[in-house]
């Protein structure tokens, strides 16, 4: 066990743990004949050990947490790990900035001396100017060597080496380390059989990241393994995954040397996240019984304060101690109660002039000064906020105009906060393989969530403020300018190249949360958005099964962008008008593809009049963000039955007009009334005919599958919410009209209606058409056929109130056509 740090005096006496060294040197020491042991003790920062004063409350790891990293750490130290037979004599733990680093040192060096493991340390620290740089580091580990072995070779070699060389730790680390601690070790070693058996002695260094000189960071790495090729002496290493220590590690110095140890592992999330969820139960429990102890007033409830908190801030926290830490130190304060210093960090606002993560934004500020170009680094981050969680630096690179790997290069100074890595954050977000072989880092991964709060708010980070509003404008103009080079068939929507396009999405709900006035539209975005070739940009997919995708991430966002600018500055308009006009052009030809096909005249019919009665309501399901004019299963894929615009499957996007369809579905409608021969075709009674016959077909598919006339025992009936008698059926939850919204029913069958929900939804499809049906044989015959049906009048079937509305729309139509037939 380490003895605690001895008094050492300028007459060469030492106590160390109760024993009492005298060494008497006579002659010419240099340097104006100091002993070597002042020589040492001069060149040492007593505040980068493990027990300093300086430190009274160093972090260690909470108990019951960090148990696997520890775990993995002493079986190294002891020998017990294998790495450690293959020569790895270097392990460095790399994480994010407030992961628990130190905390993990500081705890192994605990569990060490509860061993006997012999160690040295050294604790960097950037603000501390006697050790945020590398000339104390040998000597102080050499200090900390010197009292460790007491009256052995160990220390006659050290004191007799600085008596040979005093101007020693001027000397290069590789030199210092080789002639201070390596020959020391070697030569009691060689007389000490029994000891090497064990862990000769292990060096711990901290926060090497906090070195401010960079290239004294790799000096220390490669000078002590350079140091270390013939002796078996451990070294472990705590830093972030800062650029030049990567390289180091990488190198052919330390790359066969050395085991790694990341926090930062998506694997570890769950056990980093067990263990701060741990820590903050014990933390607050602890500061909730301290306060009630002390406090005459309101005392704290027993569950304060309660699951929903503790695994907010847990989720907040982003694997990351730091945040937990900070949060932890700002509610215990005992000039406050808890229960408010937590309620100013869940809601976000300073409370009397103080900041809850002013620690924290100190931390922030102090990464990004170390950066060279802020400024794009500023704006890459910003588009990592849109929530553009699927782009690549290499299409950011395209995007933004930067060279080839430049993002790479931006934020390599930066990993504590932000890491490149070869695959996406979330796989599922991509459809596309390719990521899986690459080795190269393609995206970019913010490691701490409350990084997007800090950058945000103005009064936190201040010159490194983000405003998104400006930022926004630029992205989409970009966007707009990148896809426009896009125009081919090998472009994929669903593709990582497309990520784009998610911008103008993420743009577009922003603008339903912003007021008007608030945004400019500037020249550059005007003229992108004026000169974007739609035309060429959709032609090329119009056949492919991509076409749905890309009228829905693209096309949708990019009108109501055209709308908002239009709402915002009228003067706009002609840009509005221009793109629509080449929309149309593209559209029209598509929707006469529709009539060609019965199920697919009736998704186009359906479609213009879904919302607008009872009968005809829109298919909501609570749980999903798009809406059905008919059960999709009807219609089938797109391939099949081409609904390439889908119009059975419409997105739950609103804007000003219709609040539950569109903008793009909207657009589509309207050319549904326009004037001309389409609407003569789509809203004629030929059009009407060809949907009911569609439907009389699935119907009689219905009846067989239902088995009608047998009850199912839901043959009640109720009044509709315009006052008109109809069944009540318990699996659809009608939503009247109101405020001049739309008809809907709301399902809950995860897929689609089941067969019975389905007849319920294609009897009223036929009692709303076959009033707006012209005359037709083939009509005729479908509904003669279905009239002489016995369980129509039958009062225990289904939905008995249908079908006897049913029965009289067909008698209607009947006698109508017939008369027609019998006057001409």
């Amino acid at each position: 066990m380490l003895p605690s740090s001895p008094m050492i005096s300028s007459q060469q006496a030492i106590v160390t743990g109760g024993q009492f060294i005298q060494n008497n040197y006579h002659g010419g020491a240099s340097m104006g004949n100091k002993a070597p042991i002042d020589l040492l003790t001069e060149a040492v920062a007593p505040n980068a050990f493990h027990d300093s004063a300086a430190s009274f409350d160093k972090p260690k790891c909470h108990p019951k947490t960090r148990v696997k990293i520890l775990e993995i750490i002493m079986h190294w130290i002891l020998g017990k790990y294998k790495e450690v037979k293959a020569g790895k004599q270097f392990m460095w733990l790399n994480g994010a900035a407030g992961c628990g680093k130190s905390a993990i040192a500081q705890s192994t060096i605990e569990s060490c001396i509860e061993q006997g493991v012999l160690l040295a340390s050294f604790f960097f620290n950037r603000s501390d100017t006697t050790r945020n740089h590398a000339g104390p580091l040998v000597a102080t580990l050499v200090y900390q060597l010197y009292c460790a072995f007491p009256e052995t070779a160990v220390q006659t070699e050290i004191l007799s080496a600085i008596k040979k060389d005093p101007l020693i730790f001027k000397k290069t680390v590789q030199q210092q380390f080789t002639s201070l601690i390596i020959r020391p070790l070697t030569t009691h070693f060689s007389k000490d059989r029994s000891a090497q058996r064990r862990v000769p002695f292990l060096i711990v260094i901290d926060g090497l990241d906090e070195c401010a000189d960079r290239t004294a960071q790799r000096a220390v790495l490669t000078g002590l393994a350079e140091s270390m090729r013939d002796f078996n002496l451990l070294v472990f290493v705590a830093s972030r995954p800062e650029h030049d220590i990567r390289l180091s590690f990488g190198s052919k110095y330390l790359e066969n040397m050395h085991t790694g140890l990341s926090l930062d592992l998506r694997d570890d999330g769950d056990d980093a996240d067990s263990d701060i969820r741990l820590y903050l139960f014990d933390r607050f429990a602890q500061i909730k019984d301290d306060f009630n102890k002390r406090t005459t007033g309101r005392k704290l409830a027993q569950d304060w304060p309660g699951d929903w908190v503790i695994e907010t801030l847990v989720r907040k926290s982003s694997h990351q101690f730091i945040y937990a830490g900070t949060v932890i130190r700002y509610v215990e304060s005992t000039r406050h109660r808890p229960d408010h210093r937590l309620d100013i960090i869940l809601d976000h606002q300073p409370g009397n002039g103080d900041h809850p993560f002013s620690e924290l934004d100190s931390l922030y500020a102090m990464i990004f000064e170390s950066v060279l170009d802020i400024e794009k680094v500023l704006h890459v981050l910003s588009l990592h906020l849109m929530h553009v969680r699927r782009i690549r630096c290499s299409v950011i690179e395209k995007m933004l105009s930067y060279d080839e790997g430049e993002v790479e290069t931006l934020f390599c100074d930066m990993g504590a906060l932000v890491q490149l890595i070869s695959k996406p954050a979330d796989p599922r977000l991509h459809r596309d393989q390719e990521y899986d072989s690459q080795c190269s880092p393609s995206f970019l991964r913010i490691l701490h969530a409350s990084l997007g709060d800090y950058l945000l708010e103005a009064t936190r980070s201040k010159k490194y403020h983000i405003d998104m509003e400006y930022e926004r404008i630029r992205h989409v103009t970009h966007a707009l300018q990148y896809l426009a080079s896009c125009c081919s068939s090998s472009f994929d929507p669903t593709h990582f190249t497309a990520a784009p396009v998610h911008i103008l999405d993420d743009f577009k709900q922003h603008l339903k949360r912003s007021r008007i006035g608030q945004i400019t539209f500037p020249l550059e975005l005007q003229q992108s958005a004026l000169s974007f070739p739609l035309k060429e940009f959709l032609e090329p997919h119009i056949s492919t099964p991509t076409y749905p995708y890309l009228l829905q991430l693209f096309v949708t966002p990019f009108l109501e962008l055209l709308e908002t600018m239009v709402l915002y500055d009228r003067t706009l308009s002609h840009i509005q008008d221009r793109q629509l006009g080449i929309l149309r052009s593209v559209l029209m030809p598509q929707i006469q593809q529709y009539l060609n096909n019965d199920r697919l005249t009736l998704v186009v019919v359906l479609f213009y009049y879904i919302g607008s009665h009872r009968f005809i309501p829109i298919l909501q399901h609570p749980n999903s963000w798009h809406s059905r004019s008919i059960p999709f299963y009807y219609v089938g894929s797109v391939t099949e039955w081409g609904d390439i615009l889908s119009l059975s499957y419409i997105w739950g996007h609103s804007n000003s007009l219709f609040p539950d369809i569109s903008v793009f579905h909207c657009y589509v409608r309207q050319l549904l009334c326009d004037p001309g021969r389409t609407a003569e075709y789509v809203l004629g009674p030929g059009m009407h005919e060809k949907a009911a016959l569609a439907c009389f077909k699935e119907l009689g598919r219905k009846v067989l599958l239902l088995r009608l006339p047998e009850s199912s025992g839901n043959n009640f009936t109720g009044t509709g919410s315009d006052g008109t008698e109809d069944d009540a059926n318990p699996k659809l939850n009608f939503y009247s009209r109101s405020n001049g919204g739309e008809w809907r029913f709301g399902y809950y069958n995860e897929a689609t209606l089941d067969n019975e929900e389905f007849y319920f939804v294609l009897l009223g499809y036929l009692i709303f058409l076959l009033p707006r049906c012209g005359r037709s044989d083939a009509l005729v015959a479908a509904c003669e056929e279905h009239g002489r049906m016995a369980y129509i009048d039958q009062p225990d079937c289904l939905f008995p109130v249908r079908r006897r509305l049913l029965h009289k729309e067909i008698t209607n139509y009947l006698a109508r056509v017939l008369y027609q037939l019998h006057v001409y």
